[in-house]
């Protein structure tokens, strides 16, 4: 009897034991993954692009301007896919995009409506003879895709200071160019370019193309 006691504590010692090792050996439960932040641009209402200064809205809270303009453009409510507000430092745009003829196109309007940017695709076949015998000089080993006409609207007037005149540029939303230093912004017109032979060209320091 006490034998098969002796039997039965060993064999129950045996499986604790076994048990015991057993659950050492498994790797530890690791606590839950904390949720990742979502990132802004994942976040309802987010504004989106570089800088955060660019934000989709809904055609309905675009100024009425900007709607009655953008209509006039795309020929239809249903023809405006998308409406996207631009702040730069306080000063609003709003960029239309649309489709014409089936083309996807896209155009800038000021607060009050008024047009400064257009884009329209178009084809490396309709571009002029000049640019294209430019950019293969330019750049002889690239290839050339998603063409563009682009127009840009802007006033341009003399300033007289202390009786001596220079031209500035201002668009419809009040954005100034001033090429004398008023606010740096001269496209890099009259610095030096290397294109991917190596070669430095100058631009045009008057400004103009």
């Amino acid at each position: 009897m006490n034998a098969r006691l002796l039997s039965t504590g060993l064999i129950s010692v045996a499986v604790l034991s076994g048990a015991a090792v057993w659950a050492f050996a498994q790797p530890a439960a690791r606590p839950p993954a904390a949720p990742t932040p979502a990132k802004a641009a994942d976040k309802p209402g987010a504004k989106a692009g570089e800088g955060a200064d660019e934000e989709g809205i809904d055609p309905a809270q675009a100024p009425e301007a900007v709607r009655a303009a953008a209509l006039r453009l795309a020929g239809s409510e249903k023809a405006i896919k998308k409406i996207i507000k631009e702040d730069d430092e306080g000063v609003y745009t709003y960029e239309v995009e649309y489709t014409a003829d089936g083309v996807a196109c896209s155009a800038i309007f000021s607060a009050a409506g008024d047009l400064m940017e257009r884009e329209t695709p178009t084809t490396e076949a309709r571009l002029p003879a000049a640019v294209m015998a430019a950019l293969k000089k330019e750049y002889p080993k690239a290839t050339f895709q998603n063409p563009a006409s682009v127009q840009k609207f802007y006033f341009e007037i003399d300033i007289v200071i202390d009786g001596e005149s220079h031209e500035v540029k201002i668009d419809a939303a009040g954005n100034i160019e001033d090429e004398r230093g008023g606010n740096g912004d001269d496209d890099g017109q009259g610095k030096g370019e290397e294109n991917e032979n190596g070669e430095k060209h100058e631009g045009r320091k008057d400004g103009k193309n």
